[in-house]
């Protein structure tokens, strides 16, 4: 995302359904009909929570095309209310914007602070797409994507961190639980006002996957009530911080020793 202010959730139904299967197997699976069924119908036995709600395996092929950016050949089905919902396979990113592995990889290496420029030096095409790779994630649900059939935590950890966009300071309102990261939007300061809206991201994801969620921690705990309140998860947050950096010095350190001694 490149505004930094925080964003309501889009109303816009993305009516697509992703299936997992290798790229070999799937050619000849797209181009006969009845083999094309019995593979959705076993996802939808393995993995109902991909499909929407009111799936239940009643529907029909429609149609079908081809992308000109990559080639795949994708189906649509109409479902028994009338929706029409494309079957999209995994080893190709949606909008047919490139290969998921040449991708993924490439966005292995920003981690590590990789420009753009390298990316396409080892991958190819330009430093806008890898720009747009990596911004595109802000486009999808973070609880939704995340969480399947498993229940949303009710027990969160939620601090800001603070990143700069255009030389200015903003704040990252961050959301985690159990090891995963629940939410993860930019407040443009640390006002009560901007970081409730930044943490209203994750209770409205929260609430369109359960309608019914509530969480035992109060989020966002901001002004005074989060210094009286919420400052065990600050030092939570630090002491992890911490421990994190004493590990990568002591690894630098033991590298640097190794060389030396070779």
């Amino acid at each position: 995302m490149t505004s930094g202010t925080a964003r309501k959730p889009s109303q816009r139904h993305n009516r697509t359904i992703i299936l997992p299967i290798e790229q070999e197997k799937y050619r000849p699976i797209v181009s006969a009909p009845q083999q094309f069924r019995a593979w959705i119908d076993q996802n939808y036995r393995l993995h109902p929570e991909i499909f929407p709600d009111h799936f239940n395996g009643n529907y029909k092929l429609h149609d079908d095309s081809t992308s000109e950016k990559t080639d795949v050949r994708t189906r649509r089905i109409k479902l028994r209310n009338g929706e029409v919902w494309t079957v999209h396979p995994s080893f190709v990113l949606p909008y047919m914007t490139g290969s998921t592995d040449e991708v993924a990889k490439a966005l292995y290496l920003r981690q590590w602070g990789i420009p753009y420029e390298g990316l396409v030096y080892v991958f190819g095409r330009d430093p806008n797409y890898w720009y747009r790779m990596e911004t595109q994630f802000g486009r999808k649900s973070i609880v939704a994507t995340t969480v399947k059939t498993a229940e949303i935590p009710v027990d969160l950890l939620a601090d800001e961190h603070h990143e700069k966009i255009n030389s200015e300071k903003v704040y990252i309102a961050t959301t985690v639980a159990v090891g995963c990261v629940f939410g993860a939007e930019i407040a443009p300061s640390a006002s009560t006002e901007d970081l409730k809206n930044a943490y209203g991201v994750f209770k409205n994801e929260a609430l369109a996957v359960d309608p019914e969620y509530a969480p035992n921690t109060e989020i966002p705990m901001v002004g005074a009530e989060r210094k009286e309140r919420g400052r065990h998860c600050s030092l939570g947050l630090f002491s992890f911080v911490a421990s994190f950096m004493l590990g990568f010095a002591f690894v630098i350190v033991a590298r640097s020793w190794q060389t030396f001694l070779n």
